[in-house]
């Protein structure tokens, strides 16, 4: 049966990502190239294919209800002689909220339960010897720097050891829409998850549409991400996703389940694409789209620009001609 080799973390802005790394590469290079600093919330675990709709949907709803919180990092810390690792120590007003947020996490079946008390750390060394370690508690004897967070995040495994950033779990709570008899929840986040991938793929859709990366129909990088996602009593039905630049948008993909289109949820996931980009600014969205779909655009806003695609407006009056990245 598939599986999926998860972690679920906090992990760190640039600027403080750095730092970690700069500490790490000074004590020999722990995990540089296969893993980014951040903080365990959840161990490695499987996730099972059959499980995967059920349990991203419980920790969408554990973000939902969690609030932002801001935690400090150092000073140094060690698990010898029980486990000979050095760390960074976690403290500061949010470690009740950080452990909270944990037990919840791993309150599932799917997890081991905790047989230690948790100790938020970050990782510099595993394994270190006796003299590392004593050198390093003498050096790094303060807060390195704080850090706020208002989201946890996913990492994914697909070979041993190396680990890569997956998906978010925004502290924000679902924005809840009655439609066609339904109470739907929107969540909103920066990159697909592993419930969306089997969603989209099951649909003949291609999960990089829903990846965290640039399009290259911007022919620009630097590009931000918004995901949408839409569930009806647990189970997920709908979900979008887009791309911006500055202020000018890409819808990429629109996915509704089958048996539920022509219900207008296909029009809520990209009215709510829009108000997202809105809220970063973004002044005009562009999609490319088939000839067959231009009624579903228009009853969403928008208006014809050429046989292949339409610009969806907001209400300021410009047009396609406006932008020369689109005629490329």
């Amino acid at each position: 049966m598939k599986r999926y080799r998860i972690g679920l973390i906090h992990h760190f802005s640039v600027p403080n990502a750095y730092k970690v790394d700069g500490l790490r590469a000074s004590l020999g290079g722990f995990g540089i190239d296969r893993i980014s600093p951040h903080i365990t919330l959840v161990p490695p675990a499987n996730l099972y294919l059959k499980d995967v709709g059920d349990e991203i949907y419980r920790l969408r709803k554990i973000a939902a209800e969690t609030a932002p919180y801001e935690f400090e990092v150092g000073p140094a810390g060690t698990f010898y002689p029980v486990s000979p690792v050095l760390y960074l120590s976690v403290g500061g007003t949010g470690l009740a909220e950080m452990a909270s947020l944990q037990a919840r996490l791993v309150s599932s079946e799917l997890y081991k339960p905790n047989t230690r008390p948790y100790v938020p750390h970050v990782t510099l060394m595993d394994p270190a010897d006796s003299a590392d370690i004593a050198a390093a508690l003498k050096i790094i004897k303060s807060v390195l720097f704080s850090q706020s967070v208002d989201s946890f995040e996913m990492m994914i495994s697909h070979a041993q050891a190396y680990w890569e950033l997956y998906s978010d779990f925004r502290f924000e709570s679902p924005r809840r829409v009655h439609q066609a008899g339904m109470s739907l929840e929107v969540f909103t986040h920066s990159s697909g998850d592993l419930a969306i991938y089997k969603m989209v793929a099951e649909h003949g859709i291609s999960p990089s549409l829903f990846w965290p990366c640039d399009d290259v129909r911007f022919r620009c990088g630097g590009q931000e991400h918004t995901v949408v996602s839409i569930y009806n009593q647990g189970q997920l039905v709908a979900c979008g996703s887009a791309n911006h630049h500055s202020a000018v948008g890409l819808l990429r993909a629109v996915v509704v389940q089958k048996d539920l289109r022509r219900l207008g949820i296909g029009s809520l996931v990209v009215r709510e694409l829009l108000y997202r980009l809105e809220l970063a600014h973004v002044e005009a969205s562009y999609v490319v789209a088939p000839v067959i779909l231009e009624s579903f655009f228009q009853n969403c806003g928008s208006r014809p620009a050429n046989a292949y695609g339409w610009l969806i407006d907001h209400a300021n009056g410009m047009t396609l001609n406006s932008w020369s990245f689109s005629r490329r």
